[in-house]
């Protein structure tokens, strides 16, 4: 079926569980909404990606991203629920140069735990592929996820201070191909509070937050813990920045959103049987911080984040217009 056929569905209606992937409706509503929020878009980039990897996003759970910065990407994520080799994907179909430094490092990570972990991937709607992702299989201790195979010794430079501030167990890792970053997604297991916070942010010296944000990320992340992000160099293993994530928020109730994620909620459709909100309050060096929205698209998002034992802020009920 051609762009031409199809018919957009009004904004907050939700599809049955049972609705199928499809490549030509996802190209609508993914030009919808980088239009929307005034994001660059290009047709070319976002087909080839659909053609590299029909099965990933027909049978995985899908969804969409950006931040509150104006003219920031619009991102796009299918999360796996088989182990796939999607860095050869990527480099057969010529969306990843098979000599990009960060192969190696995400290989190694991917490998570590065998068929236990799945590989993910994310997208940019204007280049094509960001990131590729490795769930873990679960909570993998950090000393372990560290010290694998062709890790650079530069991302050990802060191991002692992870674990001074609990940070022990990994979830998810990650390599982002255009900024030359790794990431380290940790599950804690304290609420936040004023120090905790402090304490957390100044892996990446940056400010403190305002007492109406640390509000939001107090009432709005679980009480026993929360994910929570690094993102540092592999070339000299200084962390860029860090992130505090609030996963499936409550259906009516949002923490405060400049107008351009305000924009992305409403305008980015939910085709999934649950509606999934989520944001991650980002805090980089000399205060370069912001906002990230995330809304799940298709394929069961948060059943998907629930298996994996996610550390979610809403408990489980029907998904209602956002």
């Amino acid at each position: 079926m051609r762009n031409s056929e199809l018919t957009h569905q009004p904004i907050g209606v939700f599809v049955a569980a049972s609705h199928r992937f499809s490549p030509e409706q996802f190209l609508l509503d993914a030009k919808m909404t980088a239009d929307a929020i005034g994001a660059p878009f290009s047709e070319t980039a976002t087909r080839a990606v659909l053609d590299a990897y029909p099965e990933g996003f027909r049978d995985g759970a899908v969804l969409f991203r950006t931040t509150d910065v104006p003219g920031a990407p619009l991102n796009y994520r299918f999360y796996e629920r088989r182990p796939t080799d999607s860095i050869g994907t990527a480099v057969r179909a010529g969306l990843l140069d098979a000599d990009h430094p960060l192969i190696s490092l995400i290989s190694s990570w991917s490998s570590l735990y065998g068929d236990a972990s799945t590989e993910l991937v994310d997208f940019d709607a204007g280049r094509g592929i960001a990131k590729t992702w490795v769930f873990l299989g679960g909570k993998r201790p950090v000393g372990e996820v560290l010290h694998a195979p062709g890790v650079p010794e530069a991302l050990l430079r802060d191991e002692e201070r992870f674990r001074a501030l609990g940070l022990t167990s990994v979830r998810h890792v990650a390599v982002d191909y255009l900024s030359n970053t790794a990431n380290l997604y940790f599950r804690t297991s304290k609420r936040i509070t004023p120090d905790v916070a402090e304490g957390l942010i100044s892996l990446a010296d940056g400010n403190s937050p305002t007492p109406e944000l640390l509000a939001d990320m107090m009432e709005f992340t679980p009480r026993d813990g929360h994910t929570f992000n690094v993102t540092v160099r592999p070339s000299d293993g200084e962390v860029q920045r860090v992130g505090v994530y609030a996963l499936n928020l409550p259906e009516d109730h949002r923490p405060a959103l400049g107008d351009r994620l305000t924009a992305f909620f409403r305008v980015s459709p939910s085709r999934d049987d649950e509606e999934m909100s989520a944001v991650a309050w980002s805090f980089g060096r000399g205060g370069r911080d912001y906002v990230k929205g995330e809304h799940g698209y298709s394929g069961r998002v948060v059943e998907l984040m629930r298996s994996w034992d996610s550390p979610l802020t809403a408990s489980p009920g029907p998904a209602i217009p956002g």
